[in-house]
């Protein structure tokens, strides 16, 4: 019976401490047979900053620190991958291929960011595959381009002529549909690794962090559920949210999870070469919220126990990612306060708190 651990993003800016929080979040890790999260940054010393508002990039000697926190698979389908360039990018999945770690999500070109890697446990075959929403400038694959698996999004909005004059400087209402084929592309490649494994888990980068939503549309982006509904009945058992950096609802649609968003992991403030550029500097906008508050800080570990007659059982364990940005677990009335709020913002799943881990009740 596998057991697979599931996890929101992960930034690595210095060596993680030799510490009992983070002995006991390897301990859970290293109990499942698969950990999976979303390596939110290329892994290289190299490349040239691309122009966009935030560059990260991590130092190799950490991808040591993430491996040893019992991690096994990444995604690298994330806006931040192609931060800079195709140099860093190729180092990146030159660093993981040498430390024997496997990869979706992003590749040489289309096809290869849109290959499911395949895992057997046991008599159990997991496929798994990540995709991206939140795109900079050409980090998208394409036939003859590296870069990240694609679901590209388009916008429109709604201005409201009577409620502005009422209430000038309101922001619009955004509307977003997923490209068609995009869509379509996503499909293909999860009917393709629908055939090859009893179990499909798919990670994907979308959705809208806090402070950059509309008042009246604090909640899911339309398109993420036309995404996520089109992506289940084509086969995925699992969808495993990041990019919002803060716990988002869980919606169980035809009896398949889709976490929106899991939050931050492991993430270090950004200690990278650029500080500013021009994006940064002529952006109309600043972050003024604080980094570490807790809708940052708060994330939860998804395990998914998969019996021998392809039953599914979730379960969920809450933590806390401190003030230097490594998580430790949460238990007692602190955890269940965290499971509680989460069941709360997820009116479409059945969460329930037993002894402060969360339980995922499939219809």
């Amino acid at each position: 019976m596998p057991t697979i651990a599931m996890v929101g993003d992960i930034f690595l800016q210095e060596a993680l401490p030799q510490t009992v929080e983070l002995a006991a979040v390897t301990e859970v890790l290293r109990g499942a047979d698969i950990a999976f999260g979303n390596l939110e940054t290329p892994v290289s010393a190299r490349g040239a900053p691309v122009e966009k508002w935030i560059n990260m990039r991590m130092p190799p000697e950490l991808l040591v620190d993430v491996q040893n926190l019992g991690f096994d698979i990444v995604t690298l389908a994330n806006n931040h991958m192609m931060d800079f360039g195709d140099v860093a990018f190729f180092d990146t999945l030159m660093h993981l291929r040498q430390r024997n770690m496997p990869h979706v999500g992003a590749g040489e070109n289309l096809d290869a960011a849109w290959r499911a890697e395949i895992i057997a446990i046991g008599g159990t075959k997991l496929a798994f595959l990540g995709a991206a929403s939140t795109l900079g400038i050409q980090s998208a694959a394409t036939d003859e381009r590296p870069g990240v698996a694609p679901i590209h999004v388009s916008e429109s909005y709604n201005i409201d002529f009577a409620g502005s004059m009422e209430q000038p400087g309101s922001a619009p209402y955004v509307f977003t549909r997923a490209w068609a084929e995009d869509l379509d592309r996503a499909i293909l490649a999860i009917e393709a690794a629908r055939r090859e494994a009893d179990f499909v888990v798919l990670a994907l980068h979308w959705g809208v962090p806090p402070f950059w939503r509309s008042r009246f549309q604090d909640g899911l982006a339309d398109y993420q559920i036309e995404v996520g509904h089109a992506l289940v009945d084509a086969g995925v058992d699992v969808i495993v949210g990041h990019h919002p950096h803060s716990l988002q609802e869980v919606e169980v649609y035809r009896g398949a999870p889709i976490f929106y968003s899991l939050g931050n992991f492991v993430f270090h403030h950004n200690q990278g070469p650029v500080k500013d550029t021009p994006i940064s500097r002529n952006a109309p906008y600043a972050v003024s919220v604080d980094r570490r508050n807790r809708n940052w800080s708060e994330t939860v570990i998804v395990f998914a126990d998969i019996s021998a007659d392809g039953e599914v059982a979730y379960t969920l364990q809450p933590a806390l990612l401190d003030d230097i940005g490594n998580p430790q677990l949460l238990y007692g009335d602190e955890a269940a306060t965290l499971i509680e709020r989460l069941a709360c913002i997820s009116p479409n799943a059945d969460i329930c708190c037993r002894a402060g881990m969360g339980y995922l009740q499939l219809p």
